[in-house]
Order: C-alpha cells, then sequence, then structure tokens
C-alpha cells in the first residue's frame, strides 16, 4: 500500500500548510489567539509578582518600623555585649507578650554574626548558633528582606504549629552611635489577612489583564475580520475578471487564429487569381501583340513600305516594349509551383528568378540546410517568395544591385529571413513607394499571418529588410 507523503512531514511544516489554506481571519484567530494568551500570562503573571512584591514589602517596611521602635532601644545593648542582660530577655519577651506586638508578631529573633541566636520566642533556641540563611546575610548587609516562609527550619517549630501562613521579616538593627548594623531582628507577621488581600489583588489584576486582552484581541479581530471579507470579496471578483479576460483572451486567440487562416487562405486565393491573370495576359495580349508584330512586318512587304522606314521603326519599337512589359508582367505575378516545396528551395527559386530577371548576382548565406529543408506550409512559402522577391527589386531599383544578400535563420520556433544590400539606403520614415508590393504591402502580408517585419536603413549605409514568421521543423 502506497505511503502517505505527509505523514513523514515535521509537524511544524503541517500546521504551516495548515493555516495556509486557511481564511485570513480564522488564521488571524487562530495565531492571535495563542500570542494574546501568552501575552496575558506573561503580562499577568509579571503584574501579580509586582503586586505582591510591592504589597509584601510596604508591608514588611511598616511592621519592620512598627517593631523596630519597641525592640531596637534594648537592643543597643549589643554595641558591645554578644548577648543580652537576662532581664532585657524578659523584658523584650514581656513586650512580645502583650499587645499591641501580640496582636501582630507571632514570633520573634534577634541574631548576632555568625548566625548567634541572642534572642528567640522559643527559649530554647537562646544562645545556639545555627547556618544563616541568605535572607540573614542580606540583612547584615543593610537590606530589608521579606517573603512568605515555608517554615521548613528545625528552628521554625514553634511557628509552623500555629498552622496560618507567616511573613517572614528580616529587618537590620543599627547602633544609635555609628550607625552600623549590630543586630537583625527576624519576625513574622500573622499574614492570614495580607495573603487574602494578595489573593484578591491576584484576581484583580488577572481579571483586569484578561479583559483588556480579550478586548484587544476582539477588537484586532474585527478589524482584521472586516478586511479578511473586503480581501475575499475583491479576490472573487478579480478571479471573476481573470476568468472573464482569460475567456476573452480564449476567444481573441481564437479569432487571430481564424483571421491568418483566412489571410493565408486569401493569400493562397490572390495567388491563385495572379497566376490565372498571368497565364490570361500571356495567352491573351501577350500573344496579340506578337502577332501584331509579325502582321506588321508582312504588311509593310506588302504595302511596299520599306523596313528603315522611321514611322515603321518606331511602331515595331513601341510593339516590342508592349510585348516585354506585358511578359515582365506576367513573371511578376506568377509564381513558380511551391506546394510542398521547402523554405531552402523556395529562397533558391526566388533569387534565381531575379537573377534571370535582372543579370545580376545575388549572395546567399548563412542559409542552415537541416532545419529549412524540410516540407513548409504553401502560405508561409508564398509569403517567403513574395518578401525576397519585393527585396530583391527594391534593391536592384532603389541600391543598384550592390552587396545584395539573402539569408535565413530557424531557431525557438522562429524562422526569420533576410534581404540586405550595401546600396545607398534611405530614412525608413520616408520610405519611397514603387512598383510591386512596396514596404507597406510586405508588412500587411507578413503580419496578416502572424509574422512580424521590420526596417533598418540609413542613408548610405544600406538597407536590411527583416521577416519572422512562426515555424515549425519538419525535417
Amino acid at each position: 500500500m502506497p505511503s502517505d507523503p505527509t505523514l513523514g512531514d515535521p509537524l511544524v511544516a503541517r500546521l504551516r500548510r495548515g493555516l495556509a489554506a486557511m481564511p485570513l481571519d480564522h488564521r488571524f484567530a487562530a495565531v492571535g489567539s495563542l500570542v494574546a494568551l501568552g501575552g496575558m500570562l506573561i503580562m499577568g503573571a509579571l503584574v501579580s509578582s509586582r503586586i505582591e512584591t510591592g504589597v509584601v514589602r510596604n508591608s514588611a517596611i511598616s511592621s519592620a518600623v512598627y517593631m523596630e521602635s519597641f525592640i531596637a532601644p534594648l537592643s543597643q545593648e549589643l554595641a558591645t555585649s554578644e548577648t543580652f542582660r537576662p532581664e532585657t530577655i524578659a523584658h523584650m519577651r514581656e513586650l512580645l507578650d502583650q499587645p499591641p506586638l501580640s496582636e501582630r508578631i507571632i514570633s520573634a529573633k534577634i541574631w548576632r554574626k555568625g548566625g548567634l541566636l541572642a534572642f528567640s520566642s522559643d527559649a530554647d533556641l537562646i544562645g545556639a548558633t545555627l547556618e544563616p540563611g541568605e535572607n540573614l546575610q542580606r540583612a547584615w548587609a543593610g537590606d530589608l528582606t521579606a517573603e512568605f516562609d515555608e517554615l521548613e527550619g528545625s528552628e521554625n517549630l514553634r511557628e509552623r504549629a500555629t498552622g496560618m501562613p507567616l511573613l517572614e521579616v528580616y529587618n537590620p538593627i543599627h547602633s544609635i552611635i555609628t550607625g552600623e548594623v549590630i543586630a537583625v531582628a527576624e519576625f513574622y507577621l500573622n499574614a492570614t489577612e495580607l495573603r487574602d488581600d494578595l489573593r484578591r489583588a491576584h484576581l484583580t489584576a488577572w481579571g483586569v489583564v484578561a479583559a483588556v486582552s480579550l478586548a484587544t484581541f476582539l477588537a484586532l479581530f474585527g478589524i482584521v475580520r472586516a478586511g479578511s471579507r473586503t480581501i475575499d470579496r475583491q479576490n472573487r471578483e478579480l478571479t471573476r475578471r481573470i476568468a472573464e479576460l482569460a475567456r476573452i483572451s480564449a476567444q481573441n486567440e481564437a479569432l487571430r487564429d481564424r483571421v491568418q487562416a483566412a489571410s493565408r487562405s486569401a493569400s493562397e486565393t490572390n495567388e491563385r487569381y495572379m497566376r490565372r491573370i498571368s497565364a490570361e495576359l500571356h495567352d491573351g495580349p501577350a500573344q496579340a501583340l506578337a502577332l501584331a508584330s509579325l502582321r506588321l512586318d508582312s504588311l509593310m512587304q506588302r504595302s511596299g513600305v520599306p523596313a528603315d522606314t522611321a514611322e515603321a521603326g518606331e511602331l515595331r519599337v513601341a510593339l516590342d516594349e508592349a510585348l516585354r512589359d506585358v511578359r515582365d508582367l506576367c513573371h511578376g505575378l506568377a509564381l513558380p509551383e511551391l506546394e510542398g516545396r521547402s523554405v531552402a528551395d523556395t529562397l533558391e527559386l526566388a533569387v534565381r528568378a531575379h537573377e534571370r530577371r535582372t543579370g545580376g548576382s545575388v549572395a546567399r548565406g548563412p542559409i542552415p540546410a537541416g532545419p529549412l529543408e524540410g516540407p513548409a506550409p504553401h502560405p508561409t512559402l508564398i509569403c517567403i517568395y513574395r518578401f525576397v522577391q519585393e527585396g530583391l527589386m527594391n534593391a536592384y531599383r532603389h541600391g543598384g544591385g550592390k552587396g545584395v544578400r539573402v539569408a535565413a535563420a530557424a531557431e525557438g520556433g522562429r524562422l526569420r529571413v533576410t534581404v540586405a544590400d550595401a546600396g545607398g539606403g534611405f530614412e525608413p520614415g520616408g520610405a519611397r513607394r514603387g512598383p510591386g508590393l512596396g514596404l507597406a504591402g510586405l508588412r500587411q502580408r507578413i503580419e496578416s499571418i502572424g509574422g512580424e517585419f521590420q526596417v533598418k536603413s540609413e542613408p548610405g549605409k544600406g538597407t536590411l529588410l527583416t521577416m519572422e514568421l512562426p515555424y515549425e521543423d519538419r525535417s
């Protein structure tokens, strides 16, 4: 069973293809909702963290100031002693056990450097030396720290037994004389009300962030949806117009093909008529003129008119010129049989006919043998013959027959035939009109069957006529 090639694709590639197939507003809804959710989580966490930090710190500062007003004066004796006197410890315990401190402070400790406990609400811990924690070290550096303690240490058995959330505060105690930190007071506040306030603040912050994020997303989604509908409507209209243009283009192409086919047929019909006219001229006026010339001689003999009579000579010359003109016209109108011939044969026939008619010589080439030796369509051969015939005649009449060359090439489905001369040239915009088809007639004949015609000429630099036709190599 053939395997599904999409199964091996990475998930990201498949998601990208799926998104690309969605409408714009659906893509925005899918991606925008993820971005909005991520942004909401980040902003909510950041705002909640800032609120908690600010509230905890403000609560710690107010509590520390409040407690320091009671404890700091008694702690000044630690500036000169490592421990408190027993009466000081008793006085502190009395302060902590009575309102107003007992209403706010659950327990307290006073630390000396090195982790020595100079005082503790738990009497068993007084005089013990414990490993200083990070917050205690920061307090010795002069920083006030506060956090919700997990109460995991062995020195926190008393606090853990309360079962309530506690805010642990480390407050440096300074000497009133030197200003140096002489001890650190650690005390635990009942944080039940603070925890509830923080929970409400968190909920409010998250609600506000969610509402703002949702409102922003919905506003942007509305804008994108309206734009997506506009784009879809424009795409449908564009698709309709493209289809209409394609239909019209196909009709135009079909019409062009029909016009070119009709033009090719008309060209063949026209050549048949010209051949018939040539035959009629040859068999009619030409024969009559030849007969008149013979009868003139017979009539002159019977009438006793001398052969060298001037009037008779003029009449004979007139008849001979008329006969020659009719015969030249017959030769120009009639084409040799081109049906089934190749392009190379047609070029050679046209060049030889010109050479016989004018007595001049025409250079050939380059004319590639292979691509041009196969049979070509009859209308194409007629067009080629007439182009070369007219081009060579123009070169003979207007260029003196100097440096005349006929060349051809076939490449890329196009046939190019050129007729060049080294005569005096002319300004293409003011091209002379002479007998024959003329340049305008050549252009019309060539373009009517889908070809292109170009004239390049400058006074004193000769003339180059170029014809290009669609061509299929049949060799």
